[in-house]
């Protein structure tokens, strides 16, 4: 196949992608790389494509080549530092998420950013501090859960996290105050009111579970995790 056109080629692969296309969608990216003339996002699209398949080596090339065209091209930088985590390389992940933070803060400053975004670097941050958890690295675990949750307070997975690493710190009384504050910000979230309950009943509060577990029930009153807690 040829294709002369490679800024429509890469819209056709957006839509096939878009479409579960995959396989179509690689063989354009691929043609497209092949005519010597790619672009940051083209090699972004492949890598994506190539890390769902579990093509490591592939994808970090194409990532690669990508911020060596562009090098704040923000989600090729992410990409890349998310393999590296997953492949075991944690450091080299850190050093190439903080690159892309920074370039992401650059466009903070030039007002070309978006909440989006945020909440795209605030995931990041969550699946590092979930990696830091796993290792026993606790106190690098809370940093990353309170980067997430600075970036998108509404994230309510890393506040959770943060609570649950901070109690598994010793830092209870810390843990209870997060999530108190989320629950002020969702009240009407039962699998918070639950967290809280059952970080109370670590901490020897009965009495104070027994309400958020009532309180999770008056919300959801179907909510046989709930009913069992209270038996």
């Amino acid at each position: 196949m040829s294709y002369p056109h490679a800024g429509a080629n890469l819209s056709e692969a957006k839509k096939l992608i878009g479409l579960q296309q995959t396989a179509a969608a690689q063989d354009i990216l691929e043609d497209i790389v092949a005519t010597g003339i790619p672009t940051a996002e083209a090699l972004y699209l492949l890598g994506t494509l190539y890390h769902r398949h579990n093509k490591f080596a592939e994808a970090v090339a194409a990532f690669k080549h990508s911020l060596e065209l562009d090098p704040n091209f923000t989600d090729s930088a992410i990409s890349l530092s998310i393999i590296y985590n997953d492949t075991g390389h944690y450091e080299e992940g850190k050093a190439i998420f903080k690159q892309a933070e920074k370039s992401a803060q650059d466009k903070i400053t030039y007002g070309t950013t978006s909440v989006l975004l945020n909440k795209e670097l605030s995931e990041k941050h969550e699946e590092l501090g979930h990696i830091y958890r796993k290792l026993q690295r606790l106190e690098e675990s809370v940093q990353e859960y309170t980067k997430a949750a600075r970036l998108d307070p509404e994230n309510i997975e890393a506040r959770v996290n943060l609570a649950k690493t901070q109690a598994q710190r010793g830092k209870t009384q810390i843990a209870l105050t997060e999530l108190q504050k989320l629950i002020r910000m969702f009240p009407k979230n039962s699998d918070l009111r639950v967290q809280l309950a059952l970080l109370y009943y670590s901490a020897g509060n009965i009495v104070e579970a027994h309400m958020e577990l009532s309180e999770a029930l008056q919300i959801d009153p179907e909510n046989e995790q709930v009913r069992m807690y209270l038996t």
